[in-house]
């Protein structure tokens, strides 16, 4: 998005201060849905000053913007930036418990290792036997058992 583009829809729109403001906040919200989520995710705190100076010059002078208008515009800026903060920050917990979840599993299979354990096959059969090793294969734990290797998820039981 470029601040051309709204000084463009704002010279197209009546000089009333309400319109100008309604048109420079729909030319970022309608530029913004047709850009990539990346173009979208890219605006910034100087993207957001550079628009409202466009905004604050192409005003009419007889009828400027309110200032609770320009401080309403700024609390939401400020609102959609923390909350963009929140969303990469569960981005990233959801991550890192992702990784635990897989390294609790590879443990719990390790520590299996010459422990007798019975297996629901995907037949349905039980298979009874002492589990030999552990591998991993697309990160989920496999056990060795009876010289099969089965998913982790597939123990049932162990004595």
């Amino acid at each position: 998005m470029t601040v051309n583009s709204v000084s463009s829809v704002n010279a197209s729109t009546s000089p009333v201060s309400g319109a100008s403001t309604t048109a420079a906040t729909g030319s970022a919200s309608a530029s913004g849905a047709s850009t990539s989520q990346t173009g979208l995710n890219a605006l910034n705190e100087n993207d957001f000053m550079q628009l409202l100076v466009t905004q604050l010059q192409n005003q009419d002078p007889l009828d400027p913007v309110d200032n609770t208008q320009m401080l309403a515009q700024l609390a939401q800026f400020s609102a959609l930036e923390e909350m963009t903060q929140v969303a990469q920050t569960d981005a990233q917990v959801l991550s890192a418990v992702q990784n635990l979840e897989s390294e609790m599993s590879l443990l719990m299979a390790h520590s299996l290792i010459g422990a007798s354990v019975t297996i629901q096959d995907a037949s349905g059969n039980q298979v009874q036997g002492t589990v030999s090793s552990v591998s991993m294969t697309n990160g989920a734990p496999q056990v060795v058992v009876n010289g099969n290797s089965y998913p982790l998820t597939q123990v049932v039981g162990m004595s």
